[in-house]
């Protein structure tokens, strides 16, 4: 059974009352210092600022919180961050932790590891609720890797501007299952495969309330699912993901997803795309606008799609600004077109429209997409302390690889839109200008580039630390690297 938010958030914070609370920074200076002296069951709440930790839980069974947890007042979240300062991952829950060890209300960010970015999980069962995770790099999971039977439960995350060398920008998960309820994972990207998120060998998930959008990879642009792996999707909005092969969903040897009230749209170069050789795979639709329709599946003769009942292929029609691109205007076809069946009533809405966000739009019967269902909260708006949107951000930078480096790195970027002109230029410790890398007009994508550790007449510079600072007419960021000889 599925509880609303409401209820949710009381049970949290009764057990929140009966715990021992551990203040950060009254009774400790860092976070990773209040988790040394707990024990489980109890909170280390953390006053609001920038952390630059790598925390690990230990096996503790306990509630790392910002002050959202006893307020509830999102804007703590972009103000409470735990910067990795692009060493290891951010958050480790490496040592058997179960579903009681519970990370809530934080900005997690510059992280980079081998394994996980942001957050690594391996035999543990963690929750995240009220997390935003953005701008991580791993080499398997930029935002998030799971491994060997981990069991992370995620409501109300953001996963967003995560890259990975390899594999699973957003999300990276083998040998396990994860289930995500009310969770956005836009403009990650991979090197090799899985931009938005990769089940690997094994691996089993529950998408619900889900929007998948923006990420880019080699292939499978927004989910790869592969060897043995299954995916259940319900009310899951795919949208605006671009690979070489499997723009969409990507499956490969024996995986079988199944979509309920889902939106697959301009994801390219096709929505769902079967890899030619191994095992065959299965996909089951209902009640799903798919674009292209049944015939814009690419199969490879590989497998079989089950076509079920309710599936349209009409334009979805996306609001396409705002906090909520992804919702739908009044007269989309998706509204009203959901599975009948009565498990999928939003109980909640006055209207009993399935839709909250717009009321008195129709029948009972539910939507298609991310804001359709029982269990939307309409979270995925994220707003930084400026109050930008970074749901669609117009540039994200990311963290150079390898770093530490002799003699080249590869700094990583995404431009939402075409600008006018794209500079990014390599500064020494000194603040003095090295390297000029770009100053030019880009087309939005995902672009790279390589510095050989010369400076603009050729010479080698010194070891030490630099810094890469990207400008555009209205986005400035700079991030440092360190040069070791």
């Amino acid at each position: 059974m599925k509880f609303p938010f409401s209820i949710f958030f009381f049970i949290v914070f009764v057990s929140f009352l009966s715990a021992t609370i551990i203040n950060i920074q009254a009774d400790q200076p860092t976070i990773q210092a209040g988790i040394n002296i707990s024990v489980d069951e109890d909170t280390v709440l953390v006053q609001l600022g920038t952390y630059f930790e790598n925390i690990n839980y230990n096996g503790k069974n306990i509630t790392v919180a910002s002050l959202f947890l006893t307020t509830q007042n999102t804007t703590y979240i972009s103000q409470t961050i735990i910067d990795g300062d692009s060493n290891y991952s951010v958050i480790f829950f490496t040592n058997g932790e179960d579903s009681t060890a519970v990370l809530v209300g934080f900005t997690i960010t510059n992280g980079q590891a081998m394994y996980g970015g942001g957050i690594s999980c391996w035999n543990s069962c963690p929750g995240l609720q009220n997390v935003y995770i953005m701008d991580n790099s791993g080499f398997l999971g930029g935002g998030i890797w799971c491994y060997d039977d981990s069991y992370p439960n995620l409501v109300n995350v953001t996963i967003i501007g995560n890259s990975a060398y390899y594999s699973g920008g957003g999300f990276f998960c083998q040998n396990s299952s994860i289930s995500l309820e009310n969770v956005t994972i836009s403009n990650n990207s991979a090197d090799l495969d899985g931009g938005g998120i990769v089940c690997f060998f094994n691996s089993n998930a529950s998408l619900v309330n889900v929007t998948i959008s923006g990420n880019y990879a080699s292939s499978s642009g927004g989910i790869s699912c592969s060897y043995n792996s299954s995916l259940s999707l319900e009310n899951v909005t795919i949208s605006d993901n671009s690979a070489e092969s499997g723009g969409g969903i990507w499956c490969r040897n024996n995986s079988d997803p199944d979509l309920v009230n889902c939106i697959l749209w301009n994801n390219s170069p096709e929505e769902i795309y079967f890899c030619e050789d191994e095992n065959p795979n299965t996909i089951t639709i209902s009640y799903s606008d798919i674009e292209g329709g049944e015939a814009g599946i690419v199969t490879n003769n590989n497998g079989t799609v089950y076509w079920l009942e309710g599936n349209i292929d009409e334009d979805p029609l996306f609001v396409g600004t705002g906090g909520y691109p992804y919702s739908l205007l009044e007269d989309s076809p998706c509204i009203d077109a959901g599975n009948p069946d009565p498990i999928y009533y939003d109980p909640e809405d006055p209207n009993n429209t399935g839709y909250a966000l717009y009321p008195a739009m129709g029948t009972i019967i539910n939507d298609m997409g991310a804001y359709g269902g029982p269990n939307v909260i309409g979270w995925p708006v994220v707003e930084l302390d400026d109050n930008v949107i970074i749901q669609t951000p117009e540039v994200l930078l990311h963290q150079n690889y390898p770093n530490p480096f002799n003699p080249t790195t590869t700094i990583s970027f995404s431009v939402a839109q075409t600008l006018s002109f794209v500079i990014l230029d390599i500064y020494n410790i000194k603040g003095q200008l090295v390297k000029i890398l770009i100053d030019e007009k880009l087309p939005a994508g995902n672009h790279q580039v390589t510095w050989n550790g010369k400076d603009d007449n050729g010479k080698h510079v010194a070891s030490g630390i630099y810094f890469y600072k990207m400008k555009t007419v209205n986005f400035e960021k700079t991030k440092k690297m360190l040069l070791l000889k």
